[in-house]
């Protein structure tokens, strides 16, 4: 057999044989052109074409390589899809049949990836989701994304090269193009988090009603300056929704006499929380008037901890209300009003729709489910 290859700036023609084979594949370097036909002259003496080589020689995951077999499309762009398919005719590779059918079948597997495994949120809809999956006979592979849109995408890519059955995803809100095409092909149902649209099924809580059910009580105490501390929204939907509907509380006509302002800190960083609370009793001093929201458990912890290390005290100085209703908002010091979401029921009832679209083969058109909150009311807001 002979090879020979000719260059142009744009593209590279591989020709087989004695010019049987005219094979143009558009887009790739020179550089990886000359690996691609080392590797095929050492495949023709050596070894055989695994699925790993025609990925390095695509520059893309195996799971890629491993979805465009399957004929999961999708997620792939035309630029992407067309140089696996040239590269395996120009590598002559040939897929393991025996691999192939065993990956159509189904792996009773759940793929479930939480945007932070530490967060105590996450852990109670994590239990939600594997006591139904486990009932239903489906185990869930666990992926923590901390918060990274590219880990995330990795994340996805790797679960859909395991042939898993199906998404449960806490997004980071990042990949919402990519999780929308993949609903396509799987079923996907999105725990906390939406994507803009609906377009994908979607479990949530009824972040509206709990801003106002944390407004209402700290009003109901006096209050006349509540303001609010959040991470940063970055796109995530609870965060963006609560700040929302707490500056639409704030403008309310019948709330005049309200003096509502909202602080962006880091995520869990203590001394960002400091700071603020720092400014709220210079400019407004300490008093029964005074009250906070924390947005989420992470962030009421840190505002536990800031007023620990400052000197004040809750209730004396400012009421709190914080959300989540987390192991240890009961029994803090002060116990803390929280906004109670139904954090198990949540992964419950996204683990019971999942089951749903299994069984039933079903592709119609995307739920949206919002869940209603209650306040616990303790310590944090009883004036003394």
């Amino acid at each position: 057999m002979r090879t020979c290859i000719a260059l142009s700036q744009s593209s590279i023609f591989i020709l087989d044989g004695v010019f049987k084979e005219n094979v143009l594949i558009k887009g790739i370097s020179s550089s990886l052109c000359n690996r691609l036909l080392r590797f095929k002259e050492g495949c023709i003496t050596k070894k055989k074409v695994a699925i790993r080589d025609v990925a390095q020689s695509a520059e893309v995951s195996t799971a890629t390589v491993s979805r465009y077999l399957n004929g999961k499309y999708h997620t792939m762009s035309a630029a992407t899809r067309q140089r696996i398919e040239e590269i395996i005719k120009v590598l002559e590779y040939k897929p393991n049949d025996v691999a192939r059918t065993l990956r159509s079948l189904k792996s009773k597997t759940i793929g479930v990836i939480m945007s932070n495994i530490l967060n105590p949120y996450s852990v109670a809809i994590l239990q939600g989701i594997e006591e139904m999956c486990s009932k239903s006979g489906y185990n869930i592979i666990l992926c923590d994304t901390k918060e990274s849109v590219d880990k995330e995408r990795e994340f996805i890519d790797m679960m859909l090269a395991k042939n898993i059955d199906a998404f449960i995803i806490n997004t980071t809100g990042g990949n919402s193009d990519l999780i929308h095409e993949i609903s396509k092909e799987i079923p996907v149902v999105l725990v906390g988090r939406k994507i803009p649209g609906f377009l994908v099924d979607t479990i949530a809580i009824n972040n509206q009603q709990g801003v106002c059910l944390a407004m209402n009580h700290l009003m109901g105490q006096g209050c006349q300056i509540i303001d609010m501390i959040s991470p940063q929204p970055e796109g995530i939907s609870p965060r963006v929704e609560r700040i929302e509907a707490f500056c639409q509380f704030g403008r309310n006509d019948q709330q005049q006499s309200l003096n509502t302002s909202v602080h962006i800190v880091q995520f869990e960083d203590v001394d960002d929380v400091i700071l603020v609370i720092q400014s709220l009793i210079n400019k407004h001093g300490c008093h029964k008037h005074l009250g906070l929201i924390a947005a989420n458990g992470v962030v009421s912890l840190a505002v536990l901890k800031a007023v620990r290390q400052l000197g004040y005290s809750i209730p004396q100085d400012f009421l709190l209300v914080g959300f989540d209703e987390t192991d240890w908002a009961s029994v803090s010091n002060p116990s803390l009003t929280v906004v109670a979401q139904p954090t198990y029921v949540v992964g419950e009832r996204a683990a019971e729709h999942v089951m749903y679209r299994l069984q039933n083969n079903e592709r119609s058109e995307p739920i949206a489910v919002e869940l209603d909150v209650e306040l616990i009311s303790r310590d944090s807001t009883k004036l003394q």
